[in-house]
């Protein structure tokens, strides 16, 4: 078999340039710190490297919906809060009132306090959230209050849900207030990853999701003992509302309105410690997201990151495959009939 001249440059000259690219691969692996750097260095490593990053970058958009439903159910606390202290005080007043030694003109003059307090608790009623959102109108977050006049019983409020409300529209002139959808369901957000990916009317027993708003009704409805005017909505801005007439009229606060306050301050109290649950549900959620990211981020690293100590000496031998390749290359080089026959 004859081996032509060129046959021995090319072999030589491809062996230089495979031994050039290996010094040079290894230069980027020890440069980047990363075994994989390009599709071909390993397909079936780099798949498991993006479904790793995927469920990485999941578990940091849950944290940040949990930092979000945080923030929520901050302004909802707020609003409970500052709605249970003005029950403490209309309360106080109440029984204050009571006492016989007060006069007309004393329980007016308390019925004009008990007015600011309905304002205030109106106000906590139909409080928004940083998204202008209101945070006890059930689904209907976007309705403009979510207590109402009551136009069956003037003077008294009404929840959006309820049959009190019809008859009123919003100031568009054309939308209803009554809002049958504010009786169903919340706003709810997903912090966590969900087991069988299959939505439920309520969070319990669902870890993956936290509800972020409530139903007025149930936050601030009440079973009352107190005897209204009229056939309003039971609920604790109307016991308010009653004694304000009361007292405003300069007769004593109406029976059971003492106690109607008290079941309302003890509502609120409950509603309030079951927020805390959630608050403490997400951080829960949190701690165990964030363990689950340091198993993956262990394992992510474990297929993409160069051992330093294995790379370094991978870039020698391929630099001194690439030296001897070279030799050679300059020894073939003399190889040839013209040298002998000068």
């Amino acid at each position: 078999m004859r081996i032509s001249t060129n046959l021995f440059h090319s072999q030589g000259l491809q062996s230089i340039q495979k031994h050039q690219q290996d010094v040079l691969d290894a230069q980027l692996k020890l440069s980047t710190g990363k075994r994989i750097n390009a599709p071909g260095d390993d397909p079936v490593a780099l798949n498991q490297i993006h479904s790793l990053n995927r469920t990485m970058n999941s578990i940091d958009q849950y944290a940040m919906n949990g930092v979000f439903a945080k923030a929520q159910l901050v302004f909802e606390e707020t609003a409970i809060a500052d709605t249970t202290d003005s029950l403490q005080r209309a309360r106080e007043l109440t029984i204050q009132m009571l006492n016989g030694t007060y006069t007309a003109e004393d329980r007016q003059a308390t019925g004009k306090e008990i007015e600011q307090i309905i304002l205030q608790v109106q106000n906590m009623m139909n409080y928004r959230n940083s998204e202008g959102e209101l945070i006890f109108a059930g689904s209907s977050v976007n309705a403009e209050k979510a207590f109402v006049e009551d136009v069956n019983n003037p003077g008294y409020y009404a929840y959006i849900g309820s049959p009190n409300a019809a008859g009123q529209f919003e100031s568009d002139g054309v939308t209803p207030v009554e809002d049958p959808l504010a009786n169903y369901g919340s706003r709810f957000v997903q912090i966590g990853f969900d087991d069988d990916n299959k939505l439920k009317p309520n969070d319990e027993g669902d870890s993956s999701r936290v509800r972020i708003s409530d139903n007025g009704q149930k936050v601030f409805g009440i079973s009352t003992t107190t005897t209204f005017t009229g056939t309003p909505d039971q609920n604790i801005l109307n016991v308010l509302v009653e004694l304000k007439n009361a007292l405003n009229a300069g007769l004593e606060p109406p029976a059971g309105v003492a106690e109607d306050l008290k079941a309302g301050i003890e509502q609120l109290a409950e509603v309030r410690a079951e927020i805390g649950g959630r608050q403490n549900r997400i951080q829960t959620q949190f701690d165990a997201g964030e363990s689950f990211k340091i198993a993956l981020e262990e394992r992510r690293m474990g297929l993409e990151d160069m051992d330093i100590v294995e790379g370094v000496t991978e870039l020698t031998k391929s630099q001194n495959a690439l030296q001897m390749a070279q030799q050679v290359f300059s020894r073939v080089q003399d190889m040839s009939l013209f040298n002998y026959l000068r």
